[in-house]
């Protein structure tokens, strides 16, 4: 059985995902972003993709007989079919061995969507095809680059969508995208055994982190720790950046 790190690494890499998944927990949203970065200061860009999307895939399901049937699958599938296929068209990008630039592109990314997070911008649209292109290219060129594909989808559901059809739709829309995207990648052969491995020891340290911010959330003021948690994207995205 092997892994895609040493023990040392296998270790930061728990702990990564349990920080990030009590961010996740505590505010529901910030989880790939926080990883992503810090992932990439530790492993090869494409296995910390890799990694990401799988965690994420494994994941998305909970609760999913809360909130499927309050989904509006028509907003959400189109979506999710434009951000698969720049996915896929992406992912024979990421093969090339310029990590450091592919770092520095993910440490980007992660502080554009923490900034424009951090203004309050919400973007208005009719969610005709253009806007649905738009966001669903970005979100699938951003997965499959280090899975930071949620910002771009945050965007365009907040822009047409109200009450708790913006939260469904937005849990819809990740259960399909990873869901595809981890398909894409094994075919792809992204995905290998020691990736595979790496995530089951993720994944439980990943859902007590959500377990233990979602308790916390509870008693302590929301807004306080949505700072806490842009605090912290924007010093991950800042040290992979500097790194």
């Amino acid at each position: 059985m092997s892994f895609v790190g040493p023990p040392a690494v296998l270790a930061w890499l728990m702990l990564i995902s349990f920080v990030a998944g009590t961010a996740k927990g505590v505010s529901g949203f910030g989880a790939a972003l926080l990883m992503a970065p810090l992932f990439g200061l530790l492993i090869t860009t494409p296995d910390a993709g890799a990694l990401i999307v799988l965690v994420h895939c494994a994941t998305s399901l909970q609760g999913a007989r809360k909130w499927a049937g309050t989904v509006r699958w028509r907003s959400v599938v189109p979506l999710a079919l434009f951000a698969m296929a720049c996915a896929a068209l992406t992912t024979h990008w990421i093969t090339s061995d310029n990590a450091a630039f592919m770092r520095h592109l993910v440490a980007l990314s992660v502080l554009a969507a923490t900034g424009v997070h951090m203004t309050g911008w919400r973007w208005r649209h009719n969610g005709g095809w253009a806007p649905t292109f738009a966001a669903g290219a970005m979100s699938g060129a951003l997965t499959a680059l280090g899975g930071v594909g949620g910002p771009p989808a945050v965007y365009y559901f907040n822009g047409i969508s109200h009450g708790p059809a913006l939260r469904a739709n937005l849990l819809g829309y990740f259960a399909v995208l990873f869901s595809g995207v981890t398909l894409i990648m094994v075919a792809s052969r992204q995905i290998r055994l020691p990736q595979i491995w790496t995530t089951a020891l993720l994944i439980p340290a990943f859902v007590i982190g959500v377990r233990l911010g979602e308790g916390v959330s509870t008693r302590l003021p929301l807004r306080w720790f949505n700072r806490i948690v842009s605090g912290m994207l924007l010093g991950s995205g800042l040290v992979a950046l500097l790194a």
